[in-house]
C-alpha cells in the first residue's frame, strides 16, 4: 500500500497505463492525490505479450505518479482482462453451533465456497461475499438478509458468494510485470467489476444493469441484478477496431484514421447537419479529401458491429439474462464520441447512459491534480474503480469484525425499552 493510508492502483490497458494514488479522508471519501499515465507497450487486446516493454512503461508512469504527490508505494491494486474468465455464484450454508454467529462460522462458509474446483490452467482471483441470510426458510426461501452476521442470533447461516477465476498465465504475467517494477499485486480485479464501483448505484444493481467498459483493444462487461454480479466476460475487440475500419476504408495510416475519428467522428449519420469535405493524408497521396458523411457511415457501422457483439455475447450465455437487463452503463475511452448513447439504444433496445462518476465516493485533490486533468472522465473508470473496490472491501472486513450487537439483538432491545 502507499505511504500512510494511501492506496495505489495500476490500470494496464492496450492503449495506456494509468497509475492513481488516493488518500482516505476523515469523511470516508477517497481523494485522488497523485496520478500519471503513459502510452502502453507490450499489451495487445488486454493480454501482456511483451513483459519487458510493459515493465518499462509501468516504471516510468509509477515514478511520475509518486513524484506528483511526493509519495512512494510498493503495493498496488491492478486490473485483469480475460475472455475466458469464469464466474461462480455460490450459496454455502451451515448450522450455527451456538446461539450467536461467530467469526469461525463465517470463515467456514468461505472455505466451503473456495473449495470450488477449477481447471488446472485457472486461478481464483477474487471471492466476494454480497450478503448473508439468517435462518432461511426452506419453503419460502426467505430469511433475514444482513451484511455483517457476526454477533447475530441464528440457527442457520447462508452466504451469497461470487467467485471469479481467470487464466493462470495471465495472472502470472501481471504479477511478474509488477514484481519486476518492485510492486506487489495486493489485489487483482477484472476490469468491468472495478469500473462499476464509481459508476453504478445499489438501485441499478438491484434492478438489473450491464456495465460495459469499452477500451482500445478489449470490451469488458459485467451484468448485475438483485444487488450482485451475475456474469462477467471480455470481448477481444475494442475502439481500435473503429480506427482500423477507417484506416482500411480510406487507405490511410492508423494515426491519421485515429485523428479523423477524434476530430470529426460522430456515432450516427442522421445527426449530421450538413456534409462537407475533410482533408486528410492518404497513404499514396499527400493531400486528399473525403466527405464527412462517408466517414461517419464507416464509424457508425463499426460501432454497430461492436454493440451487437455485446448483445450476442450475453444472449449466448443466457437469453433470460439479457431480458433481465433494464439498462446499460458505458464507460471507457471508446465511448467518447458524439451520439454514442443514442446508437447504443438503437442497437440494444435498452436504456443507455454514458457513466458519470459518483462524486459522493471519490473526488480529486485540487491542490495536486490540475483542473486540466479530467481524471473523472470515462477512460479513467477502471483506475478509479480499483481504488474504490479496495476501499470497500477493506472497510467491510474491519467493520465485520467489530459487529457486537446485530439486527435481531437491536430489535429486541428496542422492544424491551417500551
Amino acid at each position: 500500500m502507499a505511504d500512510g493510508d494511501y492506496i495505489a492502483s495500476v490500470d494496464i490497458g492496450s492503449s495506456k497505463v494509468v497509475v492513481l494514488i488516493a488518500d482516505r479522508l476523515d469523511d470516508g471519501l477517497l481523494e485522488v492525490v497523485g496520478h500519471a499515465k503513459g502510452v502502453s507497450k507490450g499489451v495487445r487486446r488486454g493480454e501482456i505479450v511483451d513483459v519487458d516493454a510493459l515493465v518499462s512503461v509501468i516504471k516510468t508512469v509509477a515514478n511520475k505518479a509518486g513524484k506528483s504527490c511526493n509519495s512512494e508505494f510498493d503495493s498496488v491494486i491492478v486490473n485483469i482482462s480475460d475472455p475466458n474468465l469464469r464466474v461462480f455464484n455460490l450459496t454455502p450454508n451451515k448450522h450455527v453451533d451456538s446461539d450467536l454467529v461467530k467469526k469461525s462460522d463465517v470463515e467456514a462458509l468461505m472455505r466451503t465456497a473456495e473449495a470450488q474446483r477449477f481447471k488446472e490452467t485457472e486461478q481464483r482471483i477474487s471471492s466476494i461475499t454480497h450478503h448473508y441470510i439468517l435462518d432461511k426458510d426452506s419453503d419460502t426461501e426467505q430469511g433475514v438478509v444482513v451484511k455483517r452476521p457476526i454477533g447475530e442470533q441464528a440457527d442457520m447461516l447462508e452466504a451469497s458468494v461470487h467467485i471469479v477465476v481467470a487464466a493462470k498465465q495471465r495472472v502470472k504475467n501481471i504479477e511478474r510485470s509488477l514484481g519486476l517494477c518492485g510492486f506487489q499485486a495486493q489485489k487483482l480485479v477484472i476490469n468491468s467489476m472495478a469500473s462499476s464501483e464509481p459508476y453504478l448505484t445499489p438501485v441499478q444493481k438491484d434492478d438489473g444493469v450491464c456495465l460495459v467498459d469499452v477500451g482500445a483493444g478489449v470490451v469488458d462487461l459485467s451484468v448485475f441484478k438483485q444487488g450482485r454480479i451475475f456474469y462477467s466476460t471480455a470481448i477481444q475487440v475494442g475502439a481500435e477496431q473503429v480506427t482500423k475500419d477507417i484506416e482500411n476504408a480510406f487507405n490511410t495510416s492508423f494515426a491519421e484514421a485515429e485523428r479523423l475519428k477524434l476530430e470529426h467522428g460522430q456515432a450516427q449519420v442522421k445527426t449530421l447537419e450538413r456534409d462537407m469535405l475533410i482533408g486528410f493524408q492518404q497513404n499514396d497521396v499527400a493531400d486528399y479529401y473525403l466527405s464527412h458523411e462517408s466517414l461517419i457511415e464507416v464509424i457508425e457501422e463499426s460501432y454497430k458491429a461492436l454493440l451487437l457483439s455485446i448483445k450476442k455475447k450475453i444472449q449466448e450465455e443466457d437469453k433470460n439474462l439479457y431480458r433481465s437487463i433494464k439498462g446499460f452503463v458505458f464507460v471507457g475511452g471508446g465511448v467518447k464520441i458524439e451520439g454514442y448513447a443514442d446508437l447504443a439504444f438503437d442497437c440494444l433496445k435498452r436504456r443507455v447512459k454514458v457513466g458519470h462518476v459518483n462524486r459522493e465516493v471519490i473526488r480529486l485533490n485540487p491542490n495536486s491534480v490540475s483542473s486540466n486533468e479530467n481524471l473523472l472522465a470515462p477512460e479513467y473508470a477502471c483506475a478509479l474503480g480499483l481504488l474504490l473496490f479496495n476501499d470497500e472491501e477493506l472497510g467491510y472486513k474491519e467493520e465485520q469484525l467489530v459487529n457486537k450487537g446485530g439486527i435481531k439483538s437491536a430489535f429486541k432491545n428496542l422492544i424491551s425499552s417500551f
